[in-house]
């Protein structure tokens, strides 16, 4: 159950949020509401327009930027937001009692200084135990509503204003009360502005009760779809909220991996630091215990010298000659013999054991932190053929089809053939047709290739030793002939069947892959033109007449919609359309040398430009190495991700 603290709280809130204005952060004082429906005291718009907008005929709303006009009269001529009067009002009255908190109540109907105990909030009088007694045996205000002040206090009971405010004056017409509302002004009105100045026929007015049950139900009507908006733009929020959640995630592991790929790579590299000290360590010490060696013999042989050096000079400085006659002969021995020796006793030293060195490797080899990548980047690896109608050269290529092992299949439009390449552009084989072929797909199951003809009224599906296998129409047999159809396009669905775009028709009809019976017709809502499907059975359309991309689904609805623009701008050609995994791919112009291949997400929004400058794009598809192939009328560009 609220208490007193409470509810003064609560209050206190209430206020703070809702009757404050957002100005002077003080409660309302005659409110004027902008058109935006944000209000704020009279005194600080007039403020407001003195000091930043001296002069002009429309503001800004301190709080949303949105502009109201002004009428001639300025702030002053702005609506009175009564309906927050009348809050702040009802809020005092409540404050005045629920906030009195221990503060001591006099009776307000006696002058003996009683403490209030109980309100009657029809007089809006607080009264004593001894006047309530007598308020409920008068007969006048026997009938009249009285609560305890606590159950005030605790929210249990709302209070009400002393006056109620009465129903409005006319502005215009003093002493009148505005009764109707003039529906042609939008503004209340008296009686007297009915025969005045909103009088029939060029004001229409009703009665003020009548205007305000129409009014509410005109509000409820415009609120049910701005509620249903409100909702999306929650949804949106929350998935806007969940996308940096995610942000969040995917930074904190992308900053994971790279400090995990870091410490693996300090790691190596801490490895092989100690394996090349150790290496060096080691053949250091090998080569001191080879000059450890050398040392000790040489200090050996030196001591020798020394002393029969030694010796042979003391004898001939002090020897009497009988003694060093009797010792030359030991004496010159010795020395000759280390003469001799001399050369032999002093062992060569290989200088090649103080020379050592790190050579630095070039670069960093194979231990790499790598890099950040925003976007894929693509280039052209490969282009091959010219205008004409030889070999390797191509006059109109309008379609394009991967085949396997690594073929591509091009529709010759001007040449009237299929000519099938490899992926290097060496002409491997040509199809020849009987009138100028358009659209072109490549089955997967048996290699085979389906292949549409302009103002043929049969499909033809070629073995993959070009050899035709069968033909069919794309109408029941009993309306071939009399149907008009214009087949433009041809795609192999997920599960192998074969969809035939009809720009006549605007239709998409399905044809078993084994002998191309008619499955079932799907209308479109745009030409199918070009035609591709994504591994969710999703048809995308490409239509050049309308220059418009369709996402249908699998009934031909209409899921996405979307117009490719180059550099902003609307593109005046809209051509072939492909799929993989991270969404679609289209082929567009504005002219000769002006093509452009997007990329667009699985929803159609934009990603990037993955190719521009090409000469005129038609049909664009996938090889199995990932390549992007493009028919572009005199040739074929390949084009890769680096």
């Amino acid at each position: 159950m609220a208490t007193g603290p409470a509810v003064s709280s609560a209050l206190e809130t209430i206020s703070r949020h809702h009757l404050e204005c957002c100005i002077c952060q003080e409660r309302y004082q005659q409110p004027k509401i902008l058109e935006c429906l944000h209000s704020f005291c009279e005194q600080c718009l007039l403020k407001y327009c003195s000091t930043k907008h001296e002069g002009y005929t429309a503001i800004p709303c301190p709080v949303c930027r949105q502009e109201t006009k002004l009428p001639e009269s300025g702030v002053n001529g702005l609506k009175t937001n009564f309906y927050l009067i009348g809050l702040v009002e009802e809020f005092e009255l409540q404050e005045r009692v629920v906030c009195s908190g221990d503060t001591k109540l006099l009776c307000e109907t006696c002058d003996d200084g009683n403490e209030a105990t109980h309100r009657c909030l029809d007089c809006s009088l607080n009264i004593c135990s001894r006047c309530h007694s007598s308020h409920k045996r008068v007969p006048v205000t026997s009938s009249h509503v009285i609560a305890p002040l606590d159950d005030v206090r605790e929210g249990k009971v709302k209070l009400k204003k002393k006056n109620p405010r009465q129903h409005p004056k006319c502005p215009v017409h003093e002493g009148e009360v505005a009764r109707f509302f003039c529906k042609t002004c939008d503004t209340l009105i008296c009686r007297d502005c009915t025969v005045i100045d909103h009088c029939k026929p060029e004001h229409s007015y009703i009665d003020r009760n009548l205007a305000t049950s129409k009014c509410k139900q005109s509000l409820a009507e415009l609120v049910s779809p701005l509620e249903n908006t409100m909702t999306e733009l929650q949804k949106s929020r929350e998935k806007v909220s969940r996308i940096k959640e995610d942000l969040g995630v995917t930074v904190k592991r992308a900053m994971t991996e790279v400090q995990d790929r870091a410490a693996e790579i300090r790691a190596e590299v801490t490895v092989q630091e100690n394996r090349i000290l150790d290496d060096i360590k080691n053949i250091q010490t090998d080569r001191e215990q080879t000059l450890d060696e050398y040392e000790k013999t040489m200090g050996f042989e030196a001591e020798r010298f020394q002393h029969s050096l030694d010796t042979a000079r003391e004898v001939t400085r002090t020897a009497s000659d009988s003694d060093f006659l009797s010792l030359y002969p030991t004496i010159s021995k010795d020395l000759k013999l280390l003469a001799e020796q001399s050369t032999q006793c002093m062992p060569g030293v290989d200088n090649r054991l103080a020379f050592l060195k790190f050579k630095q490797s070039e670069g960093v080899g194979g231990i790499s932190l790598g890099e950040v990548v925003t976007e894929d980047k693509w280039e052209l690896c490969r282009e091959f053929g010219r205008n004409g109608r030889g070999p390797g050269e191509f006059d109109g290529a309008w379609d394009i089809a991967a085949r396997q092992p690594d073929e591509i299949a091009v529709t010759d439009y001007g040449n009237k053939r299929v000519v099938i390449c490899s992926i290097d552009g060496n002409q491997k084989s040509t199809i020849p047709m009987q009138g100028c072929p358009r659209g072109i797909a490549a089955k997967r199951s048996d290699n085979r290739l389906v292949v549409v003809e302009q103002s043929a009224s049969q499909v033809k599906v070629f073995n993959s030793d070009n050899t035709l296998a069968y033909e069919f129409p794309t109408v029941p047999p009993s309306e071939v002939g009399k149907t008009a159809i214009g087949l433009h396009s041809v795609a192999v669905k997920n599960d192998g069947t074969i969809a035939v775009g009809d720009v006549a028709r605007m239709v998409l009809t399905v044809h078993s892959p084994t002998d191309g019976e008619l499955l079932h017709t799907i209308p479109v809502k745009i030409k199918p033109y070009f035609l591709a499907f994504d591994s969710n059975d999703r048809a995308i359309i490409s239509d050049n007449t309308s220059e418009t991309v369709d996402i249908a689904g699998g009934n031909g609805t209409t899921k996405r919609t979307f117009k490719p623009t180059i550099n902003g701008q609307p593109v005046c050609n809209c051509y072939g359309v492909c799929t993989d995994s991270s969404g679609i791919y289209v082929a567009m112009s504005n002219g000769l040398n002006t093509g452009h291949i997007h990329h667009y997400d699985p929803q159609g929004g934009f990603l990037q430009c993955i190719a521009q400058g090409l000469y005129q794009p038609r049909g664009i598809t996938f090889t199995s190495g990932g390549q992007l192939a493009v028919a572009d009328w005199t040739s074929v560009k390949m084009h890769h991700q680096v």
